[in-house]
């Protein structure tokens, strides 16, 4: 015969466990709002403060909880990730409040306000090792006043304090206080890329939601740049799943010669080529940013791409959608079709990338060539470049013979793999065009040292050299006009 033994597990050794999740604190602050917005909360303020301790409240004008409900959210795995949520619901295991709470801190205080009662229950994580029971501490009218920022409750609301923030001191490298900044900086970056669509006042917003940290309310960033006029929005693809057709929707974003540094800097997300690939949202949340899911590998030529995925809340088995909301995988079911998407959609990338691409422009002749040799290609100098082929002119034979070899030390030792990482990573910062300025004062200098011509009476002869060799042929303005001017 078979026993049945009651085996719970040991409070302490759980408690501790569970704040090795791994949370950051970004991700920390997102599962609180989560709960908030679960909560139909409008305003979510987030403050902090390091002096004389740190402490960290974030408070909602949500719809609060009674004192059941309350007790039941400082439960661990208070829900079961397999029962039935609203559609709105953002939550997962019941584990969000308690585990992203503890990976910051050791006391952690819940106070919520409905229908005129308010009540407040507190985990102290010290208490609970002393003890090693499952003692949730209800605070009495006293101590729940002084709990931090519980002045700033509204009529409904929720308000979760974090105290003894063990996880948010610094090194000891560093003060307490740029460091606690340059964590809530992160965080603030993160939060308006994970809830843009919450915080969009546009009227194709999902909610009218404003989170604010100290005081402050914060931006967001929507990671398809559809506002820009070149970005390229790819038909609406729709994949049925389960009897739900989930919605797929590709995205070329704008090379970043299109955008300036200040676009760039904010919507490449760090850089475009680690951002390419899928963003899934769950129930407008974004869950996953950048990653293709190991259906591509992603390359320079493929970075313009990312891909939009709405899922419902009630597919978080079949997408093995973690506990920190930050990690998903595709059910197996539908790889084959992400798969067919995502070789459709990042043509639309390569096809920016090709027209961008160094080559010779017809009738331009161009100061680089590009060769290929068993399949192995490289770029080399234009020895008929006619600024080279005059000069070499001039030269005798030993003297031509030492050009070549410079020219020929310039091509093998140019650093392309440097230039590759570097470019890749921050192109914005590169300049990668003259200015017509520029191109007017390299035009100076030609007609100084290698000009021949008299100008005055060869102005069209030399105006057709500008117009057909690089870089000159960049000019935007007229070299005829300028030229004429430099005379007169």
């Amino acid at each position: 015969m078979s026993l049945i033994i009651d085996s719970p597990p040991n409070a302490a050794a759980l408690m501790h466990s569970l704040r090795d999740i791994g949370y950051e604190l970004d991700t920390a602050l997102a599962d609180i709002i989560d709960n908030s917005i679960t909560a139909g909360a409008s305003e979510v303020h987030i403050t902090f403060e390091t002096d004389p301790v740190t402490k960290v409240a974030i408070l909602d004008n949500g719809d609060g909880m009674s004192r059941d409900e309350l007790i039941k959210a400082m439960t661990i795995g208070s829900k079961s990730p397999l029962s039935k949520r609203p559609t709105k619901d953002l939550g997962r295991f019941g584990l969000g409040l308690k585990t992203a709470s503890f990976s910051q801190c050791k006391r952690l205080t819940v106070v919520t306000r409905q229908f005129d009662e308010t009540w407040a229950m507190c985990w102290d994580l010290d208490q609970v090792t002393k003890s090693n029971c499952w003692n949730l501490i209800q605070l009495g009218d006293d101590v729940m006043a002084e709990t931090y920022q519980f002045d700033q409750l509204e009529d409904t609301g929720t308000l979760v304090v974090w105290e003894v923030c063990d996880r948010l001191q610094g090194d000891g490298n560093r003060s307490n206080d740029n460091h606690l900044l340059q964590k809530f900086d992160n965080a603030e970056s993160y939060l308006g890329l994970i809830f843009h669509r919450f915080l969009d006042k546009s009227p194709s917003s999902v909610s009218n939601l404003d989170i604010i940290i100290n005081g402050r309310a914060i931006g967001y960033v929507d990671p398809f740049f559809r506002h820009k006029p070149a970005t390229q929005v790819h038909n609406l693809e729709t994949i049925k799943y389960k009897d739900v057709y989930i919605k797929v929707q590709g995205y070329t974003l704008p090379h970043h010669t299109k955008c300036t540094k200040e676009e760039y800097d904010k919507y490449s997300l760090g850089s475009y080529r680690d951002s390419q690939g899928f963003y899934v949202y769950r129930a407008n949340r974004l869950l996953i940013a950048g990653d293709w899911f190991r259906l591509a590998a992603k390359s320079d030529l493929t970075s313009l791409t990312r891909v939009e995925i709405d899922l419902p809340n009630n597919f978080d088995s079949e997408w093995h959608i973690d506990i920190k909301k930050s990690h998903a995988k595709p059910p197996e079911q539908m790889r084959d079709q992400l798969k067919q998407y995502i070789d459709t959609y990042i043509q639309g990338s390569k096809r920016v990338y090709n027209s961008k691409g160094y080559r010779n422009k017809g009738d331009v002749t161009p100061l680089w060539h590009q060769y290929t040799n068993k399949n192995l290609r490289s770029y080399q100098i234009n020895k008929d470049y006619p600024l080279i082929t005059q000069f070499m002119a001039g030269l005798d034979a030993k003297q031509s013979s030492q050009l070549k070899q410079i020219l020929g030390l310039i091509e093998e030792s140019f650093p392309i793999d440097q230039l590759h990482v570097d470019y890749a990573s921050s192109p914005k910062d590169f300049k990668t065009k003259h200015t017509d300025k520029e191109l007017e004062i390299l035009a100076l200098s030609y007609l100084e040292n290698f000009a021949e011509l008299d100008l005055q009476n060869n102005v069209d002869i030399v105006a057709s050299f500008f117009k057909t060799n690089e870089p000159y042929s960049n000019y935007q303005d007229n070299w005829l006009d300028f030229l004429n001017q430099i005379q007169g």
